[in-house]
Parts: structure tokens; C-alpha cells; sequence
């Protein structure tokens, strides 16, 4: 079974080590713009940037299974 979310990274509904398996592609900096308020990837300088992926991983880590597994592309 799986579960697709649509949601802000830094705020999932989720339960704490609920998830096995993450896989993810950030937003770059400063590459796209998504049209909206708050995006990642949009931030003034690349320190904000990486802040805001840390945030985002901070999270993954409070959701995912201690056996579980993260699947990143960030080129």
C-alpha cells in the first residue's frame, strides 16, 4: 500500500515513524516558480534555501521508520 500527499514539506499530517519509504525531488534555488506564496526554492539567498531543506528533512526524519529509507534527487 501506499499514500501519495500533496502537501508543504515542513508540515506533514503525519504520524511520528509512520512512513517507510520517502521519495523526493526539492525544488532547486531559484530555478522554478510555482506561483505561490512561501514556495521552496524561491528564497532571497542559497543559506535561506538550505535552512529550508534542512527544515524539510528535519521533518522526514520525525515521520519516517527507523528502518525506513529516503530516496532524494536534488541535482
Amino acid at each position: 500500500m501506499y499514500t501519495l500527499l500533496r502537501a508543504d514539506a515542513r508540515h506533514l499530517p503525519l504520524a511520528d515513524a509512520s512512513v517507510q519509504t520517502v521519495v523526493t525531488s526539492p525544488p532547486y534555488w531559484r530555478l522554478r516558480n510555482y506561483g505561490f506564496t512561501g514556495q521552496i526554492g524561491l528564497e532571497e539567498t542559497l543559506e535561506e534555501h538550505i535552512a529550508t531543506i534542512v527544515e524539510v528533512f528535519a521533518e522526514i526524519r520525525r515521520v519516517l521508520r527507523p528502518d525506513g529509507t529516503v530516496w532524494l534527487n536534488y541535482g
